[in-house]
């Protein structure tokens, strides 16, 4: 007995540290995969045709002639121009990584000081790939980039975003905090709950796939992707009635007596299994599964969920 409970307790050790292992790569995910977009992001210019000219500037500051090299290629001087700090491509024939070179290393070969990705601008994107939630008249929009194939993207809410590269220098970027079914963000707005709308708000997209970089635009009122979360459900029999009592979720807004909601309730019936909807709050006693979802009746907004088939004793 003594040597099974030893064992056990080496079994539930182990456990414990497989678990925390797990949970602190689990975290270190989601801290570090704000820092790899954002990374990606940082110096990078856009063009959008293979035979435009482009310029680009070397991001560390060095005094002395550079050169530079596309994928650590050098380039053919036929086709560039230098000036300073700055390259100029008479036309572009590749897309990626070009970097600056300066000084000496080791050997006499110069070194590596920085580096400029050139991206294709993707203009033939129909389908979008952003959508935005809100799950009250709260401070937090939730959006979700669906294209999983991206190895960066970012989004940035408000006119300061829309203009590209020196219109942008105010717009505070949001990096995704989760990879999951899609690149998931969190944006804050100032919009007061209490206030009517005047204009739409703006959130702009920015993503890049292999060499091509893609932009989305959308605009809307914050009243129209309002979409409550699930609401929880109690039912009490009361004579001859079943009164189902709905709970508004913790995150709707408050006081709920200036927002309201409304509720739909699905119920099935015992004697032929038909599925019955109504938003009367009284239903027949002889069901079997009761189950509701809400919105904001004064918009009216999008429905939340249905909430899990809760089964019915009497």
């Amino acid at each position: 007995m003594s040597r099974l409970l030893t064992i056990h307790q080496r079994d539930q050790q182990q456990f414990s540290i497989t678990m925390t292992v797990v949970q602190f790569f689990i975290a270190l995910l989601f801290v570090s995969l704000p820092k790899v977009h954002c990374d990606i992001f940082d110096n990078i210019y856009v063009v959008s045709a293979t035979d435009s000219s482009v310029t680009m500037t070397c991001p560390v500051a060095f005094n002395g002639p550079l050169i530079w090299k596309h994928n650590n290629m050098d380039l053919d001087p036929n086709h560039t121009t230098y000036q300073a700090h700055n390259i100029t491509l008479n036309y572009v024939l590749w897309f990626g990584e070009y970097s600056c070179w300066g000084g000496t290393e080791n050997a006499g070969e110069p070194k590596k000081l920085g580096s400029v990705h050139l991206f294709e601008e993707d203009s033939d994107m129909t389908v979008s790939l952003l959508s935005c939630r809100a799950k009250s008249y709260d401070c937090i929009i939730t959006c979700v980039w669906t294209g999983n194939d991206f190895k960066a993207v970012r989004l940035g809410l408000g006119s300061d975003c829309v203009s590209r590269f020196d219109g942008q220098k105010n717009c505070n970027w949001v990096y995704p905090t989760a990879n999951l079914a899609g690149f998931h963000f969190n944006l804050s707005h100032s919009l007061s709950p209490y206030a009517e709308e005047t204009a739409p708000l703006v959130v702009t997209a920015e993503a890049i796939i292999s060499t091509s970089y893609v932009r989305e635009i959308k605009r809307f009122y914050l009243r129209d992707i309002i979409q409550p979360d699930i609401p929880a459900v109690k039912c009490q029999l009361k004579d001859q009635n079943l009164n189902v009592k709905v709970e508004p979720p913790a995150t709707w807004s408050t006081p709920r007596s200036f927002f309201p909601l409304e509720h739909e309730i699905a119920y099935i019936l015992k004697d032929n299994g038909k599925e019955v909807l109504t938003k009367d709050l009284h239903i027949p006693k002889d069901v079997s599964r009761v189950r509701v979802h809400s919105r904001d009746p004064l918009v009216p907004s999008s429905w939340s969920q249905w909430s899990p088939w809760k089964n019915v004793t009497n």
